[in-house]
């Protein structure tokens, strides 16, 4: 195996354990989020993403659940742990920061970059109004 192969495995393996600690997920679930992850600049394909699940589970560090979907274990975890330092589940404290991270971001991008992305971009702000609103 080439080393940027393995390179790649290996990030694959710690957003698939990242993705997993949020949620339960199937595998083409995984899949669509890593291609959201990284912005549509990469979207594994099902035949490295099954065949690493399956030794993810053979190494304890995932299971299956209701047949379809995995889930991290405490081993996982404690993988995860090591190359990501972890605060909350899924907070909320997380996700504003997270926010407030991608308004810089986009304050420091190139407006004509930018544009080609403003209906999605729009699209979300929406979203986050209606759900601030309880709507």
């Amino acid at each position: 195996m080439s080393e940027l192969i393995a390179k790649q495995r290996g990030r694959l393996r710690s957003m698939i354990l990242w993705l997993l600690y949020q949620s339960p997920k199937r595998g083409i679930d995984i899949i669509d989020d890593v291609y959201k992850m990284t912005w549509g600049f990469w979207k594994p394909s099902p035949g490295s993403v099954y065949p690493l699940l399956s030794k993810m589970e053979e190494d304890g560090v995932i299971r299956k659940i209701d047949g379809e979907r995995y889930t991290i274990t405490d081993k996982g975890i404690k993988e995860i742990e090591e190359i990501l330092p972890l605060k909350h589940r899924s907070s909320i404290d997380d996700a504003v920061e997270e926010l407030e991270g991608l308004s810089t971001f986009f304050g420091e991008v190139d407006k004509a970059q930018l544009s080609r992305y403003k209906e999605r971009i729009e699209k979300a702000l929406r979203k986050i109004e209606e759900v601030i609103k309880g709507g």
